[in-house]
């Protein structure tokens, strides 16, 4: 059965209402310097470009405070002479979708995926070398790049989030297969690992462990991860308490003439704002696949049990070449997909009643787009 028949006969496509006016992307590219911020139509989800920013050095990942008005993006900059490039964060004033640059300040190391907390007072961060930290944003909204944590954990450590109390934290470490998770003290600007530390992510006996990034529900005390082994995702039941989390399913994210093939690799997770369905993108790891060649990277689709959390598959929409990231607007009408090797950004429309996606356009961005974030006014 081929993809296209596989995502029909689970859930057909309708139209949806329209989402929120003054609502705005904004888009990274790994080798590029160019932060740039589209406008998202609020009746068909069309893209048109509204700003441009020029970063000191070539982009990476971001994170927008919850008031929306400080946006701060990882900048890589490479002084003459040297071989490696510099991690610095750019704190950013976002002025309706028009940016401009307040501060730089060096950090102690390249992030991945960090977090702003939910009091925009510190950026919660993880290294690949295997390091979590937390770096202070000062009373003028800038990060200073001052390191208010610091903990060395094991390689592979990815992303880390707070939950929506803003209380408990949670970093997914892919190689090690288990997610570390932490007391947050926002006044303190600091972490507390929680006893025990870590819990082990799914069985490494089939092919949908390693989880990667995490979202946490807006309502439910659960987390959901996307796992890069293979291609799944993980619900998590959370102690509202003490924040430890307990697996509760993992699922696969791929079409079954796909599983189990190692060169499938899951990214990222989004939950629509409502919190009935999430999403998470598929990397077909091909590299060496030229311009048309046939591919399977896309985005897996679940509807979540109001209830109990449990989830069920909606269908399995293909994008462009290695989606790495992706947002759902906040009207939860439109999600937007950075396709790192094609150089594109999709968009697809969300149908409100089944969670399914429609593709509605595709354009082409600056080189190598690795991070994207949606927001409304």
């Amino acid at each position: 059965m081929n993809l296209k028949s596989y995502i029909f006969l689970i859930a057909p496509l309708g139209l949806a209402t329209s989402a929120a006016a003054d609502s705005f992307l904004f888009l990274a590219a790994a080798k590029a310097s160019d932060l740039v911020s589209y406008r998202i139509d609020p009746q068909s989800g069309v893209l048109s470009e509204h700003a441009r920013l020029k970063l000191p050095g070539v982009g990476g990942a971001m994170s927008l405070t919850r008031d929306g008005e400080m946006l701060y993006a990882h900048a890589h900059i490479k002084a003459d002479g040297e071989k490696q490039a510099k991690p610095h964060i750019v704190s950013i004033k976002n002025n309706r979708g028009k940016l401009e640059q307040l501060h730089l300040a060096p950090v102690s190391f390249r992030s991945p995926a960090f977090h702003v907390d939910n009091t925009g007072r510190a950026i919660l961060a993880s290294n690949f070398g295997g390091a979590i930290g937390v770096w202070k944003i000062d009373e003028k909204r800038r990060c200073t790049g001052e390191s208010t944590y610091d903990e060395q954990t094991v390689h592979y450590a990815h992303s880390i989030m707070t939950d929506p109390t803003n209380r408990f934290a949670y970093s997914p470490h892919t190689k090690a297969n288990m997610i570390y998770h932490y007391a947050f003290d926002s006044e303190a600007r600091s972490l507390t690992p929680l006893n025990p530390a870590t819990t082990l992510g799914p069985d490494k006996n089939h092919h949908y462990h390693e989880p990667r990034h995490y979202a946490h529900h807006p309502t439910l005390a659960m987390g959901f991860t996307a796992n890069e082994r293979g291609g799944g995702i993980s619900s998590w039941k959370q102690d509202p308490q003490t924040g430890k989390l307990t697996l509760q399913e993992t699922l696969s994210t791929l079409h079954p003439d796909w599983e189990g093939k190692s060169s499938f690799a899951g990214a990222d997770i989004h939950i629509t704002p409502d919190g009935r369905f999430v999403y998470v993108s598929n990397r077909d790891g091909r590299r060496d696949l030229e311009e048309g060649q046939p591919h399977s990277d896309s985005l897996a689709a679940f509807a979540i049990d109001p209830q109990t959390g449990k989830l069920k598959l909606v269908g399995l929409f293909l994008t462009e070449r290695f989606p790495r990231s992706f947002c759902v607007d906040p009207s939860g009408h439109f999600l937007f997909v950075a396709n790192e090797l094609s150089h594109t950004l999709t968009s697809f429309r969300i149908h409100q009643e089944t969670g399914a996606l429609k593709r509605i356009g595709n354009i082409k961005t600056g080189k190598t787009p690795i991070w994207v974030l949606c927001w409304s006014k």
